[in-house]
């Protein structure tokens, strides 16, 4: 366990994956140095930290030197990288409070602050590649006893997909398969290969959705 007060530091080539008290999901890039200041207070030094505070939102702020990130139920990621600021909302919408203003960006974009306090907006979806590193930390639940469906809802909400399935009696056959075993320590698509292995349902990604197939081979 960590206080308030705690300061954190990942070297390059070292991330971490924390679990704040309320259940928010804090990651950590290499090369990021933060503080957890309070509950509902974090100060991000320097480097790249995301946030997933489920879907109700907790209400988190996210200070940097440059501006403070609040978080309206939502994943997020946010850079300070000298004095320029990048922030990455994956879902839901985040609010940033800088010296040039006050700004909303949503699920889907990209809002970049110079360091003369310019303001550049762009798409980003939510499936991007770049989310990577961040999907590899992600906290896994506990599918032993529990339906394929919590594991497929998981992964695709993780890993910024959609999910689908072929046809309606197979959503019905993921609800009533049962998973034994554990998916600590793999990444999401990685636990999905893992665990339906062991069931006669397959997925495959077409875009930015999973889509859930039955099994016809080995």
């Amino acid at each position: 366990a960590l206080v308030a007060g705690a300061r954190l530091r990942t070297l390059a080539g070292g991330r971490a994956g924390l679990q704040l008290a309320d259940g928010t999901s804090l990651r950590l890039a290499p090369g990021t140095t933060l503080t957890l200041e309070a509950t509902e207070r974090l100060y991000l030094a320097g480097g790249t930290a995301y946030v997933d505070t489920g879907l109700q939102g907790s209400g988190l702020e996210l200070a940097t030197p440059m501006g403070t990130a609040r978080d309206i139920g939502t994943q997020f990621e946010l850079q300070l990288s000298g004095r320029a600021l990048r922030l990455r909302v994956r879902e839901g919408a985040v609010d940033v409070d800088h010296a040039s203003g006050q700004f909303r960006s949503a699920a889907g974009e990209q809002l970049t602050i110079d360091p003369l306090g310019g303001v550049t907006r762009r798409e980003f979806a939510p499936d991007d590649p770049a989310w990577r590193w961040a999907e590899a930390l992600a906290p896994a639940p506990d599918v032993d006893g529990r339906p394929a469906s919590v594991l497929l809802e998981w992964a695709a909400r993780e890993t910024g997909r959609r999910l689908a399935y072929a046809s309606d009696e197979l959503e019905r056959r993921a609800r009533a398969v049962i998973l034994h075993g554990s998916v600590q320590h793999l990444a999401p698509l990685e636990a999905l290969d893992a665990m339906l292995a062991t069931t006669d349902l397959a997925y495959v990604l077409r875009g930015s959705t999973i889509e859930v197939r039955e099994r016809t081979g080995p």
